[in-house]
């Protein structure tokens, strides 16, 4: 892949959690560079939670199309963490070409766009609620091949926990929100019901990651449970 290629990194995970669907949409036969071409490859690089290379897959689609890749029999070699095999996928292709990840959860379907990648010393925000049935798992995925630590840091009424995660390259991180990090600070008053709070994630280091908040309302049966990607970036 040349120097001109468009790199996209997204955080899949494998059956019963979720199923992922990556959409390739190529340019044009004339291209970007009007260089006359008929096909455009895309390479796909998987790596597990600890950053580990599980697969590379190279693929062709016609220029101009869009072309749509089922990743489950690619992803067979996650490891789990927490029960839930995940990973990050690394996606390559020419200048030009657009990647989308569609994400199923339960019966919910989130389209998932080239997520924007947060840098050393910068920052980012969510807003989301706390209690009222609702559960939260933040995805972490480090796009640089270097070990990453992030700063997760919550707001909510007066107070501000913070915690630190470490990433190693190329890895991802799946993290329980209720059950890992505020299990571990000394306050519950979150639980008493719906509580604004706002979530603030902050790599350290020259680390390059991408970060997903997902949020569970438990339905009455596992099947009936209601999932949503509540941000991306």
């Amino acid at each position: 892949m040349s120097d001109s290629a468009v790199t996209s990194h997204f955080w899949i995970a494998n059956q019963p959690f979720s199923s992922s669907t990556l959409l390739v949409a190529t340019p044009p036969a004339c291209g970007l560079t009007g260089a006359p071409h008929t096909r455009s490859e895309t390479t796909l690089e998987l790596f597990d939670v600890d950053g580990a290379k599980v697969n590379e897959v190279r693929v062709e689609f016609p220029a101009g199309e869009v072309g749509l890749i089922e990743l489950e029999p690619f992803s067979q070699g996650l490891k789990a963490q927490g029960g839930v095999p995940h990973g990050h996928l690394a996606v390559s292709s020419p200048a030009g070409t657009r990647h989308v990840c569609r994400q199923t959860f339960g019966g919910s379907t989130s389209l998932l766009q080239d997520p924007p990648m947060t840098r050393g010393r910068e920052t980012s925000f969510t807003p989301l609620i706390l209690g009222a049935r609702r559960e939260h798992q933040i995805v972490i995925v480090n796009a640089s091949p270097e070990p990453a630590q992030v700063s997760i840091r919550l707001f909510y009424g007066s107070r501000a926990p913070e915690w630190n995660v470490d990433v190693p390259g190329n890895a991802s991180r799946l993290i329980p929100l209720e059950a890992e990090l505020l299990s571990s600070a000394d306050d519950a008053s979150w639980e008493k019901g719906a509580v604004q709070a706002y979530l603030r994630v902050s790599p350290r280091l020259q680390a390059l990651v991408a970060c997903h908040i997902i949020e569970r309302v438990p339905g009455e049966s596992v099947d009936q449970d209601v999932f949503r990607c509540l941000a991306t970036w």
